[in-house]
């Protein structure tokens, strides 16, 4: 009875050892983002490795400014690898005059409207090669928490 207990202790332990996952690397990554004080919604935040090599990552602030990041993988808070990064922010939106309208594509179908998107924040910002945010990320997942304010 001793021998068949042991056999499937083991056994249950070699079958967890196999199923736990392995590490990417990635460490969690988060911070907030404001603009003259007041939290920015909507806004996307990325981070670039400043040599360019490796896997950036991204998020979206929500009500409180608060991000994310999330690699390519797109599974949510996945962060990024450790390391250092340049950051950019920027938020748009899809504005239409109310009056200017594209051709149609094909005939019989209706003309669409000429929507323009609208930066709204100022563009260096979201710009890797002008941005002034710069994020060390360490393996500590305490220390990978960022505040970025737009003036």
């Amino acid at each position: 009875m001793k021998y068949i207990m042991s056999s499937f202790i083991l056994v249950s332990l070699l079958v967890l050892t196999g199923c736990t996952s392995k590490s990417d690397g990635n460490v969690f990554v988060t911070g907030t983002v404001t603009q003259g004080g007041q939290p920015i919604e909507d806004a996307t935040v990325r981070f670039a490795t400043i040599d360019g090599s490796g896997e950036g990552a991204s998020g979206k602030t929500d009500a409180s400014g608060k991000f994310v990041l999330t690699t390519s993988t797109g599974k949510e808070g996945s962060g990024t690898k450790p390391g250092e990064y340049k950051v950019a922010i920027s938020k748009t939106k899809i504005e239409w005059d109310g009056k200017t309208m594209l051709p149609p594509m094909r005939e019989g179908e209706e003309p669409s409207k000429d929507e323009k998107v609208v930066q709204l924040l100022p563009l260096d910002y979201g710009n890797f090669s002008k941005t002034p945010f710069k994020a060390t990320v360490t393996a500590n997942k305490n220390d990978n928490v960022f505040e970025f304010s737009i003036p």
